[in-house]
């Protein structure tokens, strides 16, 4: 069966005018695809060079890969203003265009991309709540921060977003940095990948395809050294060799050579294409998962090893330690406006504005065109000047230098005279003025440039557009995006898990990691910071949290300056030999002032041992009792006195 199933993967290459990705195939039953053998371990190197090159063909001839690599070369084309051939100024580079795409995805990338995404780590609802594990939540809360700001995360999701816009697809790799010892995230060109036309991007699983391609290059020395230290195929490192001899047949192993790295869910290899040939350098199961392990069982009361029925010595199985269920491939995908059938986006920003675009280009070009024609030219009249057709081509020129011009005969006025083009209608004008706002409403921007906002008259308006950008790209877009930096997060803990020995040498707490909601809208700076001075005015937020919220750099250290400059300004300031000075000053002005409490407080408020005290210093020796059984009789004796005078 399975030499039947290889035989008929093999013929493959004689339909290569097959036409893949036929819209009827959602409604078909039965087999609606290619059919390919899985790829194993054990599969022969010739069979796994074919089934690579069945992927890469079916990818390539496939009208999902034809009609998006048109689309995003016109994105690409357009993004860069050349909309038309190159102009006739002396610099052929520059376009005579008003680019309004390049402004708008330009305004619209800032506003998504503000700031990295904030990770959130909580123990799962199944996991013991104890204060160990609660730790353990917040620790890796601040690694995954860290890792992110090392690795330069939001510049890399700004840089994958752009791609998404121009080329329908932002393509993301996770991995392991050996030389920083740390998760790696990079951005790939859409370009490099090779996928499974018949896959999508489903929002819960990711991407369906069961392999995905990219085109590699590496030095010949650093890919010999790889398989070297990963345990290549046979044959392979004198194959990368082969390729880097240079003259002479001297080895250049600087040299760099292109490769295509393959990943299903479960497997890796690398194909190297020499004489229409894919030969396999090297094949692995997924490196980023730890596999279950075989341990010799516990020896006996004897000391002896367990044996199994057959004697051999028995063997347990040791669970591995992921963060993820299943092992997964590293790569990630941004789409957006994908309705299910393809992996990358049916339509883009860009795509919806070309012919706007084309239209502002119009209006300009035919504004330009009537406002050179405004200049005019000349019509002498050789009837009514007496000038000869020689003498009046020098009429212009004379005239636009601001020289004199002599008529032998008829009226200056009827002799000579300057066409011009009237002025434009003023609807064309308003027509471009139409068109460039419809641009920038469709990305979502117009509340974000000034351009766009110059025609609101009032602040509440401005506001008002502003916040209608927020909730389109928040809505339309910021959710995509904090998916995506969700799933990264999710790969440096799984990363962490396999390469860092401090999370593999025992079992960890169930953890959910996300990213805050929210968290990459788009936010206006001083509507912010307006709030949080509003709520620190009013007691409802903490100095460092106020300042955080400014953005301060060193918001830690200038709320404790703050708190110090209040309570203890003489360790704040201790250094400064000024207020060291006046601090002691006042300390002992105001210990001359301080009297001892027998000295300020009057006799007959003092308790009866105080009184007592106090009066053997004047030499009277009276005792506390006695001192107290006055004080109470006086008491009943003006009670009564009291009583009698009502």
């Amino acid at each position: 069966m399975a030499d039947d199933l290889n035989k008929g993967f093999y013929s493959l290459e004689s339909n290569v005018n097959k036409v893949k990705g036929s819209q009827d195939v959602e409604t078909e039953q039965g087999v609606v695809s290619d059919k390919f053998p899985e790829l194993v371990l054990n599969m022969d190197n010739d069979k796994l060079g074919k089934l690579t090159d069945a992927w890469q063909k079916t990818w390539k001839e496939s009208t999902v890969y034809t009609e998006w690599k048109t689309k995003g070369e016109m994105n690409e084309k357009y993004w860069k203003g050349q909309h038309y051939g190159a102009s006739k100024l002396k610099n052929k580079d520059q376009s005579m265009v008003d680019n309004v795409i390049f402004e708008a995805l330009e305004t619209y990338l800032p506003q998504v991309i503000r700031r990295n995404p904030d990770p959130m780590v909580i123990l799962s609802r199944k996991e013991e709540q104890t204060d160990e594990n609660f730790a353990f939540a917040s620790e890796l809360q601040k690694e995954l921060g860290e890792i992110a700001d090392e690795l330069v995360f939001r510049l890399k999701l700004k840089k994958g977003t752009r791609h998404w816009a121009l080329y329908l697809l932002g393509v993301f790799k996770a991995g392991w940095n050996v030389e920083r010892d740390r998760p790696d995230f990079q951005v790939i060109r859409p370009q490099k990948i090779i996928l499974d036309p018949e896959a999508t991007i489903d929002e819960e699983k990711g991407y369906t395809g069961e392999f995905v391609g990219e085109h590699r290059k590496m030095s010949a020395e650093g890919m010999i050294e790889t398989l070297k230290s990963l345990g290549g195929e046979s044959g392979a490192e004198k194959k990368v060799k082969e390729l880097a001899k240079g003259r002479n047949n001297e080895q250049a192993l600087g040299t760099e050579i292109g490769f295509i790295e393959w990943w299903t869910n479960d497997y890796m290899c690398w194909t190297l294409n020499m004489e229409g040939k894919n030969h396999v350098l090297l094949k692995k199961k997924n490196p980023h998962w730890n596999y279950d392990t075989e341990e010799e069982a516990p020896y006996d009361d004897n000391g002896e090893p367990v044996l199994d029925e057959n004697g051999q010595v028995l063997k347990e199985k040791v669970e591995s330690i992921n963060f993820f269920s299943a092992p997964k491939s590293p790569f990630m995908f941004l789409t957006v406006f994908n309705t299910g059938k393809q992996p990358m986006d049916d339509t883009s920003l860009i795509g919806q504005n070309l012919s706007n675009q084309d239209l502002i280009n119009k209006r300009n070009k035919q504004i330009d065109k009537n406002a050179d024609s405004m200049n005019g030219g000349m019509v002498v009249s050789g009837e009514r000047s007496g000038l000869t057709k020689e003498e009046g081509k020098g009429v212009s020129k004379a005239l636009r230098n601001g020289g004199t011009i002599f008529i032998p005969a008829g009226s200056a006025n009827d002799a000579v005279q300057r066409m011009s083009a009237p002025g434009l209608p003023a609807d064309i004008y308003n027509q471009l003025q139409d068109t460039r706002i419809r641009v920038r409403d469709i990305f979502g921007t117009r509340g974000s440039s000034a351009a766009g906002l110059q025609s609101e008259q009032t602040v509440r308006g401005k506001m008002q557009s502003r916040m209608l950008d927020t909730d389109r790209i928040g809505g339309g877009f910021s959710e995509y995006l904090e998916q995506l930096a969700d799933s990264a997060y999710n790969w440096f803990a799984q990363l962490l898990y396999v390469y860092d020995k401090r999370y593999t040498n025992k079992k960890q707490p169930k953890v959910v990691i996300s990213v805050k909601e929210g968290s990459l809208l788009p936010k206006d700076s001083l509507t912010l910071a307006n709030q949080a001075i509003e709520l620190a005015g009013v007691g409802k937020m903490s100095s460092i949290d106020l300042y955080k919220a400014l953005d301060y750099p060193n918001a830690e250290e200038m709320a404790a300056n703050a708190w110090l400059e209040f309570n203890a300004p003489e360790v704040l300031f201790e250094k400064d030999n000024r207020i060291a000075q006046v601090m002691q000053q006042r300390q002992e002005s105001a210990g001359a002032q301080q009297k001892p409490p027998s000295e300020s407080m009057s006799y007959k408020d003092l308790p009866p041992e105080g009184k007592a005290q106090m009066a053997a210093k004047v030499g009277v020796q009276l005792a506390p009792e006695g001192i107290a059984q006055y004080e109470q009789t006086q008491k009943m004796f003006d009670a009564k006195v009291k009583l009698l005078n009502k």
